[in-house]
């Protein structure tokens, strides 16, 4: 009888054992998705993307109900470069005769550091109308993240962004109008993704032969929706939600020659880009007819990532409270300035009619408070929307 018995479980445990190992495979694979977001000076050196901004062609990114209100641009291309780090040691670190201990002297002055670069275009085409709005982007990047001496990870790779939206003035009545849109995207993403130690992820920098680090494949295909209240032209409020709903699809391959023979090395996870549920109002400041310079003024307030207080570890509130200004002279140089993540955030923008040229330099938080792991970042962009 307790034969007979052992010899029913024994296939049962067998079962349960090859199960336990297939789960233990496919969580041995983790890779946090995210949406590509393009280089634009216009909107950091306010602080922005804001819910309630209208900018041109960088309305997609900001509220797809905005779209309801944004005047007629075509964007032909553009190139935008973005760097990150301690910009200002970093060039003396690289052209060390030994880089690698000079990045390591960084990283123990610093507590950790965070080094990235980001290029948008040249592709950058797409129309914003009013209600109806299109973009295609592509974008490279390279980040290396070393918080400490024994734990460090590199990214390099590109990707291309699709994204479409519509928004529409659902109620309007004398000077009220709300406005309610929705924007689709999808994006595919190619990245070379290692971890290790800092020493590691270094040399891994310097020797620049990747033939040994694994590709991560990764596609996405999300949705924002938004909520736009305007008043005349003075006032406006504003509820968006990017990425509402966002899952993507990631596959790991050992290698470059294992990525080209289509041969990965895991099974495809699929994760969901975190949502982001921001609130904002904004106002132009009413300026006297008789300053015929200052073409237009105004005033910006955020706070987003609203939901981030519900999970188990989060971020110091005030880090998702952002502010900035834009003044527009004679609707050609625009001077920016903004609070991004409680930091300063400044800009300059030139329109020369043929392009357009933008640049940003703000600070940004990548640790849990205020001033545990301060990022220093610029942006630069030369445009071409008409």
């Amino acid at each position: 009888m307790q034969a007979s018995v052992r010899q029913g479980l024994t296939p049962f445990f067998a079962a349960v054992l090859l199960f336990a190992a297939g789960t233990a495979g496919a969580q041995s694979f983790r890779f946090e998705p995210f949406c590509p977001e393009p280089v634009s000076p216009r909107l950091s050196g306010t602080g922005g993307p804001y819910a309630t901004q209208v900018a041109g062609f960088d309305t997609l990114q900001t509220n797809p109900a905005a779209l309801a209100y944004v005047e007629k641009s075509w964007s032909i291309a553009r190139l935008g470069l973005k760097a990150s780090g301690p910009l200002f040691d970093l060039p003396a670190a690289i052209l060390a005769d030994d880089m690698v201990a000079a990045m390591l002297g960084l990283v123990a002055d610093n507590e950790g550091i965070y080094i990235g670069s980001n290029m948008t275009g040249p592709v950058s085409f797409g129309l914003v109308d009013r209600n109806f709005g299109f973009g295609i982007y592509n974008d490279f990047s390279l980040t290396a993240n070393i918080p400490s001496l024994t734990k460090a990870s590199v990214l390099a790779g590109g990707d291309i962004l699709f994204t479409g939206g519509y928004g529409l003035a659902v109620y309007e009545k004398k000077e009220h109008s709300l406005a309610a849109g929705i924007q689709l995207k999808g994006y595919f993403q190619t990245f070379l993704n290692q971890s290790g130690t800092a020493v590691g992820i270094l040399s891994t920098i310097e020797s620049l032969d990747p033939a040994g680090i694994p590709v991560v494949l990764s596609t996405g295909f999300g949705v924002d929706a938004g909520l736009m209240y305007r008043y005349g032209s003075r006032f406006s409020a504003g509820l968006v939600c990017r990425d509402l709903y966002t899952p993507a699809f990631s596959t790991r391959y050992a290698g470059i020659d294992d990525y080209l023979a289509a041969n990965p090395e895991t099974d495809t996870v699929s994760a969901l880009v975190p949502l982001n549920l921001s609130a904002g109002v904004s106002a132009s400041i009413p300026l006297p007819r008789r300053w015929l310079t200052i073409s237009s003024w105004n005033v910006m307030l955020d706070y987003r990532n609203a939901l981030e207080i519900l999970n188990p570890i989060y971020r110091n509130p005030i880090l998702n409270l952002y502010a900035g200004t834009e003044i527009v002279l004679l609707d050609v140089v625009s001077l920016r300035a903004g609070i991004n993540e409680t930091y300063l955030a400044a800009g300059l923008g030139l329109d020369l009619t043929v392009f357009q040229l933008d640049f940003a330099f703000y600070g940004s938080e990548l640790g849990l408070d205020p001033g545990s792991r301060p990022l220093l970042n610029m942006d630069l962009a030369l445009t071409f929307e008409y």
